[in-house]
């Protein structure tokens, strides 16, 4: 009865606080606290443990908070306030023991921890904590401290730890592994269940926990050596959950390894030329690590050539191989790149292919070495240019020309040029010592052994184009057409036929040239006629030609188109000279310019005796003086001299005008003169007389005297009249007087010149006067200049009161005309 009383009010004790918690919860809000506990424990027998609780103030005031615990049996509680104040929405948290008796049972046990507050203490929160009372566990790993392993890469590892229950009591142990990494990993024993395992220890018991680990590959590097992850194996109590832990790094042992990031494609060299192919490779290990290339020779089934060694050079068949920028003896880091070069040299010749292949081996490695196979091979780039140094042909009959080609290897080798002869005209014959031509590469050579030759009987400015064929020998896409254009050149030739001279009845030579066109072309002439003495002459012009417009005694005319083979007839004359002191030889010259070649003229001679005034026949006195005669000179004297008798009578006429105008003015000039005369006179008496009385006493005035013409005249304007115009003065008398006038200037300039080249071969030239060298240059300085007046006379003397500054006029004889 009494058991089942103690029984009644334990199960009320444990029911009420749930009923108080509920009712807590329900009206939390208005109470205004949050309360929360920290979970359940284990407590062993004679232990105190710590426990945590948590109270918040949700108002915004103040609160006081006040504690109180209901206790199973064998636990006690300590250091846990009875009452605490929280201040506006302060957190506290309340730390507090559990103690367990030495005699506990080995169960669960609920302690109570209630909270109220000062704003309404109606409301209790109640927190609950489940104490385990458990029995003392003790297991132990065979491993004290953390262990490393050294692994190998892609390789299965088994592991093995012992662990040995202690304690007084059965255990049942739970065992689990944590890990950061991605790792496969598994238990040996087939009981596992959510990558753990249970297994129970006897008192005293030793067991041996199995496991194992899939090592990965090194994969660019990664893991590096003496890297990896750490692996805890943990073993968790069934008594009262402790845990022993053992900690084991594994860690990756070194790996060797390089790999292939990059590499061009097969190379193409030109003869006799170099060049590289870059290679990239890497350091795939996970070590840092030399790196060894070779070379070796293959055949075309990838074979290595037999007698050829492994080498970082080699010389085979005219080609040489090397590695360039290897750097085999530095160190490579992990995951380092390095971009080493093969080089190639080919041979001189324009066809041909080496295979090689790269052998990259890791120091240490030699299982993992990589290898690269290249081909190098010869490219034959064929390529030129023509360029036509004489283009154009421009031949006269059998005259040759030779047109020069520049033929320019742009190709990587020597080659072999062909030119052929396509097409060529009738006029023209071609003559080609060569039509093949060897160029070394990077050259050029000149092609001048082509001799075109233009044929006789073909008119002038028959044209066409001879066609060139060029191209590389063997290659048929190269061809190049160059057109070379012949023209046949007009041919000057004029050739004298006939002449014939003669002397007519009234002194003049007579002069009949037929000359014929013996060129290649229709042409037309510039004639020109030149004496050897100062003689009237002229060109008698035929029909259709070109002379200077206004002259009547030609010298020179134009004539065009006459026709190849054709005559024609230049004819001229030419007045003997009659006023020589002795005889001699007239010259009389004909030049013909072509228009095709103006610049080459062609002259003709032809030469006449004439006699001197004293060997020449005089004529009669009657003939001398007929009227005719007469009348000829004197109207050429008065056209010679015209200007100079129109100037004269200019003359007269201005300075009779002049005299008239200087009559008038002297006549008013004394007109004027009485009449101021006869005023100074009055001004000059007393002024005390002009207030005395005076009788009135006519006194005759003597007034000037002048001459009733002279007095009409100061008051008639006069004017010379109107005068006709001139005629105008006629342009061949003009002409006539112009070209006499420049005779007589060229003759005073020749005689004058004449003198002085006398004077100068018989006296030398005039050196200069001794005197001028004792003329002395003086530097003069300009200075202001000073009047000297001690006596002041200028500024004292008398100025007449009649003295007026006034601008002096001009005398009126200077306005004379």
């Amino acid at each position: 009865m009494r058991r089942m009383m103690l029984l009644s009010i334990f199960l009320f004790c444990i029911a009420s606080p749930l009923i108080i918690r509920s009712v807590a919860d329900n009206n939390a809000e208005h109470a205004g606290l949050e309360v929360s506990q920290s979970g359940d424990y284990i407590i062993h027998r004679g232990e105190t443990i710590e426990a945590i609780l948590t109270v918040r103030n949700l108002v915004d005031d103040s609160t006081i908070i006040s504690f109180s615990s209901y206790m199973p049996e064998n636990i006690s509680i300590s250091n846990l306030p009875n009452q605490f104040t929280l201040a506006q929405n302060q957190i506290r948290q309340f730390k507090f023991q559990f103690s367990c008796d030495d005699n506990a049972p080995f169960e669960d046990r609920i302690a109570l921890v209630n909270v109220t507050s000062s704003h309404d203490s109606s409301v209790v929160y109640s927190s609950t904590y489940t104490l385990r009372i458990a029995k003392y566990s003790e297991l132990s790993f065979g491993v004290v401290e953390d262990s490393e392993f050294i692994v190998d890469p892609g390789i299965r590892t088994n592991l093995a730890v012992n662990m040995t229950n202690y304690g007084q009591h059965t255990d049942d142990v739970t065992f689990s592994i944590q890990t950061d990494s991605d790792w496969l990993w598994g238990w040996t024993n087939n009981n596992a269940y959510d990558n753990k395992i249970i297994d129970t220890f006897a008192p005293g018991e030793l067991k041996f926990i199995r496991l194992w680990i899939d090592i990965p590959k090194v994969i660019n590097s990664t893991p590096l050596y003496l890297t990896g992850p750490r692996f805890s194996l943990t073993g968790t109590s069934g008594l009262d959950n402790a845990a022993v832990t053992w900690n084991f790094d594994l860690l990756m042992s070194d790996f060797s390894n390089v790999s292939l990031v990059n590499r061009a494609d097969d190379i193409l060299v030109s003869p006799d030329s170099s060049n590289r192919l870059p290679i990239t490779i890497k350091n795939s290990g996970n070590i840092e690590n030399l790196v060894t290339i070779d070379l070796q020779i293959i055949d075309e089934n990838n074979q290595p050539v037999t007698g050829v060694p492994t080498a970082d050079r080699i010389e085979y068949s005219g080609w040489i191989v090397a590695i360039f920028s290897g750097y085999e003896d530095e160190l490579l880091q992990p995951g380092e790149t390095r971009t080493f070069e093969v080089g190639f040299q080919s041979p001189n010749q324009n066809d041909g292919e080496l295979r090689l292949r790269v052998i990259i081996t890791p120091s240490g490695a030699s299982s993992r070495a990589i290898f690269v196979d290249l081909v190098g091979e010869i490219n034959w780039n064929r390529s030129y240019s023509v360029e036509v140094n004489d283009y154009d042909c421009v031949l006269l009959p059998s005259e040759s020309c030779n047109p020069k080609f520049t033929v320019v290897n742009k190709g990587n080798y020597q080659d072999i040029v062909k030119i052929d002869v396509v097409s060529i005209p009738d006029f023209v014959t071609m003559d080609v010592t060569e039509v093949a031509f060897e160029i070394p590469r990077n050259s050029y050579i000149t092609i001048d052994n082509i001799m075109i030759t233009a044929k006789d009987g073909f008119d002038a400015y028959t044209n066409s184009i001879v066609v060139y064929q060029i191209m590389l020998q063997g290659d048929d896409n190269s061809v190049q057409t160059i057109d070379v254009e012949i023209i046949i050149a007009p041919r000057i030739d004029w050739s004298l036929q006939d002449l014939v001279t003669e002397e007519d009845a009234i002194g003049r030579y007579n002069v009949a040239m037929t000359l014929r066109n013996d060129g290649n072309a229709a042409d037309g002439i510039i004639v020109q006629l030149q004496c050897s003495h100062f003689t009237p002459m002229t060109l008698i012009p035929p029909t259709g030609s070109i002379i200077e417009e206004g002259v009547e005694f030609p010298r020179s005319f134009e004539i065009s188109n006459i026709g190849y083979g054709a005559n024609f007839t230049v004819r001229a004359w030419a007045e003997l000279p009659v006023d020589q002191t002795s005889n001699g030889t007239m010259f009389l010259n004909v030049t013909i310019r072509s228009s095709f070649a103006p610049d080459e003229p062609i002259s003709f001679s032809t030469s006449v005796e004439y006699l001197g005034n004293q060997w020449q026949s005089k004529p009669s006195a009657t003939e001398q003086s007929t009227f005719p005669a007469i009348l000829d000179d004197a109207i050429t004297l008065i056209f010679a001299w015209k200007w100079v008798i129109i100037s004269v009578v200019l003359s007269l006429l201005f300075l009779k005008k002049a005299y008239s105008d200087r009559n008038l003015r002297n006549q008013d000039a004394r007109l004027l003169a009485g009449l101021n005369q006869a005023q100074d006179d009055k001004a000059n008496d007393d002024w005390m007389r002009k207030f005395e009385r005076k009788e009135a006493i006519d006194v005759p005035i003597d007034s000037p005297s002048i001459s009733a013409e002279e007095f009409e005249n100061n008051f008639k304007k006069k004017s010379a009249g109107t005068k006709q115009a001139t005629e105008p003065v006629n342009e061949q008398l003009r002409n006539a007087a112009s070209l006499v006038l420049d005779a007589h200037d060229k003759a005073a300039k020749v005689n004058t010149a004449d003198e002085l080249l006398d004077s100068i071969s018989v006296r030398g030239i005039n050196e200069p006067r001794v005197e001028n060298n004792a003329l002395h240059s003086k530097e003069f300085t300009p200075s202001m200049t000073t009047r000297n007046d001690p006596q002041n006379l200028l500024s004292s003397r008398d100025i007449s009161p009649d003295y007026t500054k006034s601008v002096p006029l001009p005398d009126d004889d200077d306005l004379d005309l």
